[in-house]
C-alpha cells in the first residue's frame, strides 16, 4: 500500500471529506487529492507529522513495507532497502523513526525562527 492510499483509507475510516482533512492540514484539496492518488512525488515530514497527529497513528504505520517496491521487511523489525546494485542496506524501524522525528523537530524550530524574523521585519 502506498502512503497516499493509506492516507485515503485513514481519512475514509474517520469519515473526513478531502476538503475537511485538507483544511486541517492547511493544504489545498487538490494537493491532498494528488497525495492520495500518488500524483505527487513526495510528502514532507511536517505534513506527515500532522497526519499522524490527526489520526493518532505512528510514523511506522506509513513505513510498513509489505507491498512497497524495492523494500522488504526482515524478521528483526528492520527495513531492508534494495538499491539499484542489489545491495541490501538494513535500517531498524526505531532508527528510522528517530531520524524522522529529529527532522520534524528541526523543521519546526526553523519555522518558528522564520516566524520570529518575519515579525521583526514587519516592525
Amino acid at each position: 500500500m502506498t502512503i497516499g492510499f493509506k492516507i485515503k483509507k485513514l481519512r475514509e475510516k474517520h469519515d473526513f471529506s478531502q476538503q475537511d482533512l485538507a483544511h486541517q492540514l492547511d493544504i489545498s484539496q487538490t494537493k491532498l487529492s494528488n497525495i492520495e492518488n500518488d500524483s505527487t512525488e513526495k510528502v514532507d515530514f511536517v505534513l506527515m507529522d500532522k497526519i499522524c497527529q490527526i489520526f493518532s497513528v505512528d510514523f511506522s504505520y506509513f513505513l510498513e513495507p509489505e507491498k512497497q517496491i524495492n523494500t522488504i521487511k526482515d524478521n528483526n523489525h528492520s527495513v531492508v532497502l534494495l538499491n539499484s546494485n542489489h545491495v541490501n542496506v538494513t535500517f531498524p524501524y526505531d532508527v528510522i523513526l528517530e531520524q524522522v522525528k529529529l527532522l520534524i523537530d528541526d523543521v519546526k524550530q526553523k519555522d518558528a525562527r522564520i516566524r520570529e524574523l518575519e515579525t521583526m521585519v514587519h516592525k
